[in-house]
């Protein structure tokens, strides 16, 4: 019970492990996802403050080539109070947003410090910024250019994937949307930075696939664990089984010869009385004593006897029914319950077939034993088990003292066989089986 117990604290202790480990492990992905989701909007919002800076404070003469400074390719016009427009790429004074940009510029009032201007542009899926003055700068940021590569390699460090998405939004009041989501099973961060405020958006995007599984890294030690748990389980559930069954087995049956003992074989026969009396069918109880056998105590030595007693056993197993119940009554007296007989014709032949199942060869080495035998019949000769084994003792003892192999419990006398009942008889076989004497 120690060991049941111990293996059954063992697994729940490693289960609860497993639970706690995943959560730890979630925990730990969850922690990843914001510091990665950190980074990369301070990475997005410098880039574009940076952007911002250079645009505001670029001269008219720059080469626009010298202000593609960024982690991707950046469209750069350089527009001349004249309208002339020096590109390193696509003009972008022929883009629906740099006017957008440019009736916001035109409506500051008193704004001196020619900061740039940002907006999302939804025709081309990138960030537009125009500086004001006597010249204007228009850069165009692709959502690629957005992220340096070397926040990219910093994210890579918390095992995830980071994601820039340029598009417009009509309501988003300068605000910063911060959401985590699953999706396919992936951990996903989004955050919203907004630039400035009623112009666009950029969506920054931070994802992390966890490969948590059972409990992470840790999955072998833990399949370990319960698979030890649950060896030991199996292991000591069987040891408890066993140790039960054994229990019942030597409360239930003799230890030398593995018959039933005279307890259990007293219960069995107080249900099949029961059954009988239900049913209205008959039984009958035999005891059987072997003759002679103190004579090969004596003569032969008790460890001699006690393997006669053993062989007798398997004997009167084999000369019974399955449905047949053998048990050891005592010393060398065996008792067997036969349910369903009621019959004096029946009773005689089970007793011979006993009787010769038993004498027919010598049971060990060359001694040869014979038994006698007193049949009781319910509800003929009792209908309590004490009644029918007083019937059935009387009628074995009437038989040895005789001299018949059998004789039925109202047979009283060998001299008046038509008495109460019937009589059958057989030779004289009370001598001592290795002598050959009389035993008394």
């Amino acid at each position: 019970m120690g060991a049941l117990v111990g293996s059954l604290v063992l697994l729940v202790t490693t289960l609860i492990s497993i639970v706690n480990r995943r959560d730890d492990l979630n925990d730990e992905y969850d922690l990843q996802l914001a510091a990665a989701i950190v980074l990369v909007t301070n990475g997005v919002e410098s880039t574009l403050d940076r952007a911002v800076a250079i645009a505001s404070v670029a001269p008219a003469d720059v080469d626009p080539e010298s202000l593609d400074m960024f982690a991707a390719p950046v469209d750069v016009c350089v527009i001349q109070a004249d309208g002339r427009a020096d590109c390193n790429g696509d003009d972008l004074t022929l883009i629906e947003a740099y006017h957008l940009v440019e009736r916001q510029l035109a409506n500051r009032v008193g704004d001196a410090t020619g900061r740039a201007v940002a907006v999302v542009d939804g025709e081309t899926g990138g960030v537009l910024v125009v500086s004001g003055g006597d010249h204007t700068i228009a850069m165009l940021l692709s959502d690629a250019a957005l992220l340096d590569q070397s926040i990219v390699d910093d994210v890579s460090l918390y095992a995830a994937d980071a994601e820039v998405i340029v598009r417009p939004t009509a309501d988003d009041n300068g605000a910063t949307v911060d959401r985590a989501l699953t999706v396919d099973g992936e951990k996903v961060r989004e955050s919203t930075v907004v630039e400035p405020p009623d112009v666009g958006a950029v969506t920054v995007t931070v994802t992390v696939d966890p490969q948590i599984g059972i409990t992470g890294d840790s999955a072998t030690r833990y399949f370990l664990l319960l698979a030890l748990g649950t060896v030991l389980l199996a292991v000591a559930a069987w040891t408890v089984i066993a140790e039960r069954r054994r229990l019942e087995r030597r409360a239930t049956t003799d230890e030398m010869t593995g018959l039933l003992n005279r307890r259990e074989f007293e219960r069995q026969c107080e249900e099949a009385i029961v059954n009988a009396d239900r049913f209205r069918t008959g039984l009958c109880v035999m005891l059987l004593d072997l003759d002679g056998f103190k004579a090969i105590n004596d003569t032969l030595g008790h460890h001699f006897g006690d393997e006669v007693l053993i062989e007798t056993a398997k004997r009167l197993l084999l000369a019974v029914r399955d449905t047949d119940v053998v048990a050891r009554w005592g010393g060398d007296e065996f008792v067997i319950l036969l349910p369903g007989l009621e019959q004096t014709t029946a009773v005689r032949n089970s007793a011979e077939r006993i009787g010769a199942g038993l004498s027919g060869t010598p049971v060990v080495s060359d001694v040869t034993v014979t038994g006698s035998i007193g049949a009781a019949l319910y509800p003929r000769h009792g209908i309590t088990f004490d009644e029918l084994i007083h019937a059935a003792d009387g009628a074995m003892y009437g038989a040895k003292t005789t001299g018949v192999p059998h004789r039925l419990a109202d047979a009283l006398s060998v001299d008046d066989p038509g008495g109460a009942g019937e009589y059958y008889g057989g030779p004289d076989r009370r001598r001592s089986p290795s002598t050959g004497e009389p035993v008394g």
